[in-house]
């Protein structure tokens, strides 16, 4: 399954025309008249601070999306977290999120607690939550390291070049660099995908490469 995100807080509509969308509530509020939705990027919260509202935000945004196959979320924002905390909300929300059909899927990021696949890896494996692999915040030479830490944890994927700080996600050019980890997610099953990027033509140019490249490998 290739898809796109949606990351825009107007002109969605131009989105309707992609089969499957993961919808970012971090960018923009649900639309109940977007078709084609399959998940949702959470709002972005910190389940790793004691005393705070984030677990109450994430349990009602599950209810929200709760017709919907995943959502993805940050577990932290970039802070070192409270471990005890994080594993206690974490697990609640993933158990309240197993009873209303939803999986929940913990992204890594670039920097920070969540850009350790170790650190990542052993949450989801304590709460018993999925993976979201974001391959623009891996640097070229671990990317397959991750995958192979990640392995059968890894429930989709964001598709895209590469992340630069005060940019943001940059669209590829040709498969060059991404082909080597696209060819380890094949090869371990995983070929949920989305395109992560903001730009619409770019989007679509990066959704054709993959396309082409899926179809050499089917």
């Amino acid at each position: 399954m290739l898809g796109v995100c949606v990351r825009t807080k107007d002109g969605f509509e131009i989105f309707k025309q992609f089969e499957y969308i993961d919808w970012g509530l971090h960018f923009c509020p649900y639309n109940k008249n977007m078709e084609n939705i399959v998940g949702f990027h959470a709002p972005i919260v910190d389940l790793g601070i004691p005393n705070n509202n984030s677990l109450s935000i994430l349990k009602n945004t599950v209810d929200m999306v709760s017709n919907y196959d995943y959502l993805t979320l940050h577990i932290t924002n970039g802070k070192e977290p409270d471990l005890d905390v994080l594993i206690s909300n974490l697990s609640e929300l993933v158990d309240y999120a197993k009873k209303r059909n939803v999986k929940i899927c913990i992204e890594n990021l670039k920097d920070g607690f969540s850009s350790n696949p170790n650190n990542l890896i052993e949450i989801a494996d304590i709460t018993d939550c999925l993976i979201t692999y974001d391959i623009g915040h891996v640097d070229y030479k671990d990317r397959i390291k991750y995958v192979d830490i990640f392995s059968d944890r890894i429930y989709n994927v964001h598709v895209y070049e590469k992340e630069v700080p005060k940019i943001g996600h940059i669209a590829p050019k040709n498969l060059e660099n991404l082909r080597p980890v696209l060819d380890k997610l094949l090869d371990i099953g995983c070929d949920f995908w989305f395109i992560e990027l903001m730009d619409i033509e770019d989007i679509i140019r990066t959704k054709n490469m993959c396309e082409e490249y899926l179809k050499e490998h089917r």
